[in-house]
């Protein structure tokens, strides 16, 4: 048993953040990129290694599965998100011109004449004469929203992503091998004390009777 600390899921938030900070500066997601993602996952998970050592976690097979699992499961699939998010970014979404000033301007204007429609034509409930000049304000501001709202999914597949390794992690917690439960227990070098503390008891008591 390990920290919570030292846990899968705090394994892959704490590497996911780290490669979200070289993501956005990387073209290709290539062979080239596997390899600097797979650099920097060994070399954070062996300085936790490390610390949990430092602190008397001495847990090997803990730390070999995590490899297994940031292998497997993390890399491909962060890849994959990394890959997709930098794609849309890069055509800024979808949005027109990109939110430039120009587009900011039209979607005043847009706001503007959208709200006095509202307030004019008269089957639509709406009385509030400052509603036009609120669109007008809050228009410039339409395509920050928008790129919000679109790196908030990408957060969200990550978060999944280091949800899923919790689950995971849950799992090899609940299938632990019986030898690491009793070593984790102690119970595996009580019994081995107990045992040489009786062949050694047998060998007095044997040297006795020869005697």
């Amino acid at each position: 048993m390990v920290p919570a600390k030292y846990g899968l899921a705090a394994i892959g938030q704490h590497l996911v953040s780290l490669f979200e900070v070289r993501r956005p500066a990387i073209a290709r997601f290539d062979g080239e990129a596997l390899a600097l993602f797979r650099r920097e996952a060994e070399e954070a998970i062996a300085q936790m290694e490390k610390q949990s050592s430092e602190r008397g976690v001495d847990a090997p097979r803990h730390w070999k599965r995590a490899r297994e699992v940031v292998e497997s499961v993390l890399l491909p699939r962060y890849l994959k998100l990394a890959k997709a998010e930098n794609e849309a970014a890069a055509l800024d979404y979808g949005l027109w011109r990109g939110g430039d000033l120009i587009a900011r301007g039209a979607f005043a204007l847009a706001g503007l004449v959208l709200g006095a429609l509202m307030v004019w034509i008269p089957w639509i409930p709406v009385y509030e004469k400052w509603l036009p000049w609120a669109l007008f304000v809050l228009g410039p501001f339409l395509p920050d929203a928008y790129f919000w709202w679109y790196r908030r999914k990408h957060e969200k597949k990550l978060e999944a992503l280091v949800d899923d390794l919790a689950r995971e992690g849950e799992t090899l917690e609940a299938y632990q091998p019986l030898s690491e439960v009793h070593e984790a227990l102690g119970i595996g070098r009580d019994e081995s004390a107990t045992q040489t503390a009786s062949e050694a008891e047998s060998a007095s008591a044997s040297r006795v009777r020869t005697r």
